[in-house]
């Protein structure tokens, strides 16, 4: 380290040290002779070397050469000009080993700032950085470690690293130690370790193997950082998220419970909506067999009195006559209507012959009545389905047509059925004004737009399939996708 931090105090102590050795070699050449006049110069460089820095070493180099050559050289009192061989070689061999003086003594002077600045490093750090050997004994301990712990570096050095280490932790040493001697550094080891007053400390370790000049592992260097104000910030960090944690699940499952009970609710709600269906077309069933059976009875019995009566209408007067021909014409046109609102509360052709039959009956009565222009793709030779799915996919042909007559504007429709992968694909379709896309958000969100298409979603739902509602403005269609059930499958099945 140079111990003269001004440079211009360096360069004059640099200057003074050279005179004074060349004066000294002058008061000793009595003694020493005129030979070798380096003798004292040589400590005037080596001083420098050491102690004044490289600049005034290398001044004080010069000065003293010039001096040897200007006093001891001949010829005397000149400079520049050495007429012996001998004292030339001696001034060269002097500038070449006081420049390897002025080399080392650089190098050992920067290796020392180097060391003292490291030394600084370690002991302004806030870290507790100690060094032991591999038996364990403290050789190093910083301010860092005094603070940490509470001893001194005079109490700590030399003692065994065990004094901070509690007892039900020193097995975890001699594994550090064994670790370090086989050349293993350990990072970012989580323990604690104990202070002069007894009281433990977390700290986070990092320990890394020391190695001397030969490159054997001699000790360890280990820093210790004071991790326990983080620590109880992690505790209380993690208390919360518990307590976080358990209101959440505490809230799922009430919002579970309450899920559930919303199914079970939803359950029966469709439960009812099925038995409302089914009762429903039992009741369109059996009203449609009143009508056709005893009113279609009563309407025949007395068409069959008002026949029996024209035939004897000579007797009658003109008038009476007239009567008979409107009673006569009014019993069948009732007849004629009762046998329609029969067929569409439950088609016969349904049960009876199937579901295209039924369709295309449909189809005829509803273009006669509504004067829309309704075209019907279905493959022919069609497997019969279940009565259920007949009837569901009956219903969602008629409903949609009725919705075509009532909402759409559109003079024409088209029905399309196809059975593919094991499903039937049934698509019905208009060229009318189409659905606001609000309304069919809702459509097709299960919102309910009017009994009909709710029925119709239902009656799809239980039997496993699908309603879909699309429109673009330019018309609208109804596809619903429903597996395929063969009558015979299912009654396979049912046996």
């Amino acid at each position: 380290m140079n111990r003269f931090s001004d440079k211009s105090l360096g360069y004059a102590l640099a200057v003074f040290v050279a005179i004074a050795a060349l004066y000294l070699r002058f008061l000793l050449t009595p003694v020493l002779g005129g030979n070798n006049p380096y003798h004292t110069v040589w400590l005037a460089v080596v001083f420098c070397s050491w102690y004044c820095g490289l600049g005034p070493s290398i001044v004080c180099s010069l000065v003293c050469a010039l001096g040897v050559d200007y006093l001891f050289l001949t010829p005397y009192h000149s400079l520049f000009f050495i007429q012996d061989r001998t004292q030339l070689y001696g001034m060269l061999g002097f500038l070449l080993f006081s420049s390897a003086i002025i080399a080392l003594g650089e190098s050992n002077r920067r290796g020392a700032a180097s060391r003292s600045l490291l030394a600084s490093v370690v002991d302004s750090s806030d870290d507790a950085i100690i060094s032991k050997n591999l038996n364990g004994i403290i050789t190093s301990w910083n301010h860092g470690a005094e603070r940490l712990f509470g001893w001194t570096s005079k109490e700590t050095i030399g003692q065994p690293i065990t004094i901070i280490i509690p007892p039900e932790l020193r097995d975890e040493e001699t594994t550090i130690l064994k670790r370090i001697s086989a050349g293993e550094r350990i990072d970012h080891l989580e323990t604690t370790r104990r202070n002069k007053t007894g009281d433990t400390v977390i700290v986070a370790l990092t320990i890394s193997p020391v190695k001397n000049r030969n490159g054997r592992i001699v000790g360890a260097s280990k820093i210790a950082r004071d991790i326990s104000e983080r620590k109880l910030v992690e505790a209380r960090l993690k208390a919360v998220q518990d307590d976080l944690e358990k209101r959440v699940r505490e809230r799922t499952a009430e919002f579970q419970e309450k899920h559930e009970e919303l199914m079970k609710q939803s359950q029966i709600v469709r439960d009812l909506s099925a038995r409302l269906l089914q009762s429903q077309d039992a009741e369109r069933r059996r009203i449609a067999r009143e009508l056709h059976d005893s009113v279609g009875q009563l309407l025949a019995a007395i068409s069959m009195n008002i026949s029996k009566v024209a035939r004897e209408k000579e007797k009658l007067s003109s008038q009476a006559e007239r009567c008979v021909e409107e009673n006569q014409k009014l019993v069948e046109q009732i007849q004629s209507e009762i046998r329609t609102l029969s067929h569409l509360l439950h088609p016969p052709l349904l049960d009876e012959i199937g579901l295209e039959s039924a369709i295309r009956w449909f189809i005829d009565g509803f273009t006669q009545r509504s004067k829309i222009d309704v075209s019907l793709d279905m493959p022919s030779g069609l497997d019969r389905m279940t009565s259920e799915s007949e009837l569901a996919i009956f219903r969602i042909v008629q409903e949609s047509l009725t919705n075509i007559h009532r909402h759409s504007g559109s003079l024409t429709a088209r029905i399309q059925l196809a059975k593919e992968d094991g499903c039937l694909h049934c698509k019905i379709s208009d060229d009318g004004r189409g659905i606001p896309l609000e309304k069919q958000l809702e459509l097709n969100s299960y919102g309910v737009m009017g009994v009909g298409i709710s029925g119709m979603r239902e009656r799809i739902r239980q039997l496993g399939g699908t309603v879909q509602i699309e429109s673009n403005g330019r018309g609208t269609t109804v596809a619903v996708t429903l597996p395929f059930s063969s009558a015979q499958e299912s009654a396979a099945a049912n046996s």
